[in-house]
């Protein structure tokens, strides 16, 4: 039987221009608790593609993209893959993101 988590979802569907709006860290977690340690961080993007629904990427390692007071940046993702995973205390599916590296796309 396939898994949900096994199935990927087709990354054109969500459009070509994202623009960046929110830049934060996750942490890891070992034997279910979260440690103190920065795993890598979540870039959340508006797909203007999309009515700018948002999506929200991790990549591992260190900060890409410097700190911003505010962000509207357009942005491209290297090696995206989005999945779903299932929450079994509320049932719910929700979408998984993540990616290699990410570049801002310079206008002209």
């Amino acid at each position: 039987m396939i898994k949900i988590t096994e199935l990927k979802l087709d990354i054109g569907q969500f459009g070509k221009k994202m623009n960046l709006v929110e830049v934060e860290p996750y942490y890891n977690y070992e034997k279910g608790e979260k440690t103190d340690v920065i795993g890598g961080y979540k870039y959340t993007v508006v797909l203007l593609d999309y009515n700018y629904e948002k999506l929200a990427v991790k990549i591992e390692g260190d900060r890409k993209i410097e700190e911003l007071e505010k962000y509207d940046i357009p942005i491209k993702f290297k090696n995206l893959e989005v999945g779903l995973y299932q929450d079994f205390k509320t049932k719910v599916v929700n979408l998984k993101a993540v990616a290699d590296d990410i570049e801002i796309v310079q206008k002209g």
